[in-house]
């Protein structure tokens, strides 16, 4: 709902250029959007929406998200969804000042924002209650010579101002911003990378002393992880369950639902000297990195984690600790078929016990070659194929096929095994749809030309191959298969082979459980 309203709000925006072609709206002083005959285009210049017959439509389904109209001077979207609210929009040809309505469907108003601006340049926007009543400005500077914006200074109701934000008068990225107490004194400072935008340091402030305090931030990567040592590792995001309390006294019963993979207990934890990470947890607040409301500690080589907050002062309150022990789900990936019994490639479904693939190769036992690998003999065989080898887990089932041919002898040009390549290939686009064609060779590869196919296959210089990979749109089509590769390979400059792949959902489980032997 929120990602629609998103969208369609942006919509609007970009109309209005359309409008206006001098006038441009933004939002924290970056263009949001802009028409270009009726097609709304992001700042990176890609289409996101189509208006048509005073429709807003989307570009991914073509589904109509609301309406347009036009009232002299004002502009109205209404979305088609019963529970958003309707926009409208007046707008000063001379001034170029915006004014951004929002009501509800009473038509009473919700609120609205004022933007003025000097040609393409945001100068300041003003934020109103249903009752009109102000409830904040935002002014913004910009530097002279360049244009680049250089501050953002926000306002209360009173005139007061409560955050500064100062930007990088080079490339425009946020440098420092600065709270301030209702009494204009500083409350706190916060400093940012020019490179990645990411907070480093921030400052607070004593409101007796008026000193600050120097905190460090930490740099966690896109999963939330900061690793601390060569053991341990430390989220910002594990400890977003606010009812660890509650989820404790369930687990008491039964492991709990945490997510997809993992269920969990939890249990209240008093970190000691002798608790796992201790010293760990120590050393980051003596240097005082632990600037956010909660973390989890967690051994790379346990499935423990330790869950803690900090309080307001940036201190680990280490009694709020819980112990979080992380329990893998069991999957029944036999739910994945959806064809039924033996659809499967060759005859063979996701999760086949190894009963089940010796009845698929009508009874015959598999040779076992190593760890999980079998060769087999299916009864659903194709003729181009000489080899079949699947992968077993006691654990999880098949969740892995290949199938090879015997060898091809093939021109220069690989002719003949482009032939039966594309023999394979045609019946597979049929049933899985679109795929990835790849035929590249390796730049520092001499002999590229094309009569030099088979030496540079036999190389392996040269990959050449078609990829499918199930997405959320088209995987009940798949039947538990995450991704399917079909290649071309040689055993020297006359003779190549065919080979197939498949691999099942259930693959990673497996490999998992196969490694947690080692």
């Amino acid at each position: 709902m929120k990602k629609l309203l998103f969208c369609v709000l942006f919509a609007v925006m970009s109309f209005l250029s359309f409008a206006f072609p001098n006038m441009k709206l933004y939002l924290d002083s970056e263009i949001a959007f802009e028409i270009n005959e009726d097609k709304i285009l992001d700042k990176e210049g890609i289409v996101s929406m189509i208006i048509r017959d005073g429709n807003l439509y989307e570009t991914e389904n073509s589904m109509c998200v609301g309406t347009i109209s036009e009232d002299k001077e004002k502009l109205y979207i209404s979305l088609t969804n019963g529970d958003l609210k309707i926009f409208s929009f007046d707008f000063d040809k001379f001034s170029g000042a915006i004014l951004k309505t929002i009501y509800y469907k009473d038509n009473s108003v919700d609120s609205s924002i004022l933007f003025e601006y000097d040609k393409d340049k945001l100068l300041k926007t003003a934020t109103y209650d249903g009752n009109n009543s102000l409830t904040g400005t935002s002014q913004y500077s910009y530097d002279k010579k360049t244009g680049i914006r250089t501050k953002l200074l926000e306002y209360n109701e009173n005139n007061q101002l409560i955050f500064l934000t100062e930007f990088d008068n080079k490339h425009g990225r946020k440098a420092k911003t600065t709270e301030y107490n209702k009494d204009c004194t500083i409350k706190t400072q916060t400093f940012y990378d020019k490179e990645t935008g990411n907070s480093i340091e921030r400052l607070v402030y004593n409101p007796n002393t008026k000193k600050p305090v120097k905190w460090t931030f930490l740099q966690f990567d896109e999963e939330g992880k900061y690793s601390v040592s060569e053991n341990y590792w430390l989220s910002s995001r594990m400890c977003w369950y606010n009812d660890l309390e509650e989820y404790a006294e369930k687990s008491k019963e039964e492991p709990v639902d945490w997510n997809e993979s993992y269920s969990a207990k939890i249990r209240k934890y008093n970190f000691t000297k002798s608790s796992d990470g201790y010293s760990i947890i120590e050393n980051l607040k003596n240097k005082h990195y632990l600037s956010s409301s909660s973390f989890a500690l967690c051994n790379k080589n346990s499935n423990f984690c330790y869950c803690f907050n900090t309080n307001e002062n940036d201190e680990i309150d280490i009694p709020s600790c819980y112990e979080i022990e992380f329990i893998k789900k069991q999957k029944d990936y036999s739910t994945m078929n959806k064809s039924g019994t033996g659809k499967g490639p060759f005859g063979f479904d996701i999760g086949m016990t190894y009963e089940q693939v010796k009845t698929a190769c009508g009874g015959t036992e598999l040779e076992h070659i190593s760890d999980d690998r079998y060769y087999v003999k299916p009864k659903k065989s194709h003729p181009l194929f000489e080899k079949y080898i699947v992968w077993i887990s006691d654990t999880y089932g098949l969740y892995y096929i290949k199938a090879i041919s015997s060898n091809i002898y093939s021109s220069d040009y690989g002719t003949e095994l482009k032939r039966d390549f594309n023999k394979i290939l045609s019946p597979l686009e049929k049933k899985y749809g679109n795929f990835q064609k790849t035929d590249k060779v390796k730049s520092d590869y001499y002999f590229k030309d094309e009569k030099d196919f088979m030496m540079s296959i036999r190389d392996g210089a040269r990959t050449y191959r078609a990829e499918w990979y199930a997405t959320k749109d088209n995987y009940q089509n798949y039947d538990g298969l995450i991704g399917i590769v079909l290649g071309i390979d040689a055993s020297s400059s006359i003779n190549g082979y065919i080979w197939l792949e498949y691999e099942f959902l259930n693959h990673d489980d497996a490999k998992d459980a196969l490694n947690d032997v080692l």
